[in-house]
């Protein structure tokens, strides 16, 4: 009887460190493959904002904007053409949203793209559409909010239908790029 649970043990022992092993190294052989992915996906996600430039990443205290990631300073023939805001905002429906806002040097909204969320489909998921995001465009970075009757100025974004929280988190998000590149990027920032 003692032996049986003894091997018993060893067994399951066994099967665990093989178990082990094998998830460490499924996770070795996949991490730079899905690192890459994630910079490819980034890139894209910079250019559709701010469309032909060159991207370099910018130094800053984001201590206090836990909700921007990175700054990329986007140049065109050696000229700063704007600013590129990597967010990520955990106040979406279904979770974090992961967004790319594009901010012009004329302190206007070059675009949004969505680059990762678990919002509810047909719901919350639409605010990574083209008409949810075009919204955006050409929007000053004045404080936006988010109505529910349709934009009647620029300082409105329109909630896209049943995902008034969506529509919110994405906008709060752009809200703290905006006031982030007029603190420190726009022409009367010191």
């Amino acid at each position: 009887m003692k032996n049986k649970i003894v091997k018993d043990a060893l067994i399951l022992f066994a099967i665990t460190i093989c178990a082990g092993l094998l998830l460490g190294l499924t996770h070795t052989v996949t991490e730079k493959p899905i690192a890459e992915q994630q910079i490819k996906i980034r890139d894209a996600a910079l250019n559709s904002v701010l469309n032909d430039c060159q991207f370099t990443p910018v130094e800053a205290d984001l201590s206090k904007q836990p909700v921007i990631k990175e700054i990329y300073a986007a140049k065109k023939n050696d000229e700063i053409n704007g600013y590129a805001f990597k967010l990520v905002t955990k106040e979406g429906y279904g979770g974090e949203i992961e967004l790319i806002v594009g901010i012009n040097s004329d302190a206007t909204i070059s675009g949004i793209d969505i680059i990762k969320h678990s919002e509810t489909p047909g719901l919350g998921a639409n605010a990574d559409s083209d008409k949810f995001k075009e919204q955006y465009k050409g929007k000053p970075t004045d404080q936006l909010t988010v109505v529910k009757d349709g934009a009647d100025s620029d300082s409105e974004i329109d909630a896209l239908s049943g995902a008034t929280i969506s529509s919110r988190a994405v906008t709060n998000a752009v809200n703290v790029a905006s006031q982030y590149f007029n603190d420190n990027f726009s022409e009367g920032a010191q």
